[in-house]
């Protein structure tokens, strides 16, 4: 089978092109099609790298998506036979436009086809960055909550949004920022959108999620972070639940990542009621 690799520099021929086969697979792919409305509504990712997969009869069989400097985003619908040619053609593609990656992100049987392609091919190491899980939510469940309240973050929490930005950051290990760098995303998260929480304990936040990346009927939960000396009172959980039921009034569900190496956090999740869709890979190459 012949193979095409397109690189697109409008995001609206892009969007036109990919955007409803991402669809078709709405909860799995919330990473792609949440960084694609992100990018085609917003300023925030510059320079994009946006990358359609044609099989024979121009159909379409995936995509690559990248935002510097974070991992490839791949979704690819081939047999287990074209990896090494997809792999090819990508590495044909980067080499011509000076590109370079530090790995991937996709499905969990993907990214581990893929890597393998792709390391025979340039020779390059890797090793897994995280093991993950997508969960989506239709309905919050009846759980537990401790004393607090869930309160939106505003302007004057920006310093200590930062801080734990970073925390979140240093325990995830995806990529790194300076303090001002995350001082200016903390105050871009509370200038400019809906869904920045804590939970809050006689007046002291203790625990914090963000609702962020939506697509046509799903919105995902992340930075979910609890300081270390305030863990273990059900703070996550009640974040959790409270921002969910929050996004549940304006979307049809609600999905996010965890780590699988994390089984507090994922039992903590299915206990509120997200239910697994598939597993993912984070993959760092070297």
């Amino acid at each position: 089978m012949s193979w095409k690799l397109t690189k697109y520099k409008d995001i609206n021929s892009f969007y036109k092109r990919v955007y409803p086969f991402l669809l078709r697979k709405e909860a799995e792919n919330n990473l792609p099609l949440g960084l694609l409305n992100s990018i085609k509504t917003g300023d925030r990712f510059k320079d994009p790298l946006l990358v359609s997969v044609e099989g024979e009869g121009s159909h379409l069989k995936g995509a690559f998506i990248m935002t510097p400097p974070h991992h490839l985003v791949a979704v690819l619908e081939i047999d287990e036979k074209d990896y090494s040619t997809i792999a090819e053609e990508l590495n044909k593609l980067f080499s011509e436009e000076g590109i370079t990656i530090p790995g991937f992100v996709s499905e969990k049987n993907t990214a581990l086809k893929l890597t393998e392609a792709w390391c025979n091919l340039t020779g390059c190491n890797h090793h897994i960055g995280m093991n993950q899980r997508i969960y989506k939510l239709n309905q919050v469940k009846d759980i537990a909550i401790p004393k607090g309240r869930l309160v939106s973050a505003k302007e004057k929490d920006s310093q200590l949004l930062a801080n734990w930005i970073i925390g979140f950051i240093e325990e995830t290990g995806v990529n790194t920022l300076s303090k001002n760098e995350a001082l200016e995303r903390a105050q871009d998260m509370v200038s400019n959108e809906k869904y920045v929480y804590f939970w809050e304990v006689d007046g002291e936040p203790v625990s914090m999620a963000r609702g962020g990346r939506w697509t046509d009927n799903g919105i995902t939960v992340n930075f979910v972070y609890t300081p270390k000396r305030y863990r273990k009172n059900g703070y996550a959980s009640a974040v959790v639940a409270g921002l969910s039921n929050v996004l549940l009034k304006e979307f049809e569900f609600c999905t996010l990542y965890t780590d699988l190496d994390n089984p507090t956090s994922n039992k903590i999740y299915m206990e509120i009621g997200y239910e697994p869709v598939c597993d993912s890979l984070m993959v760092n190459l070297t």
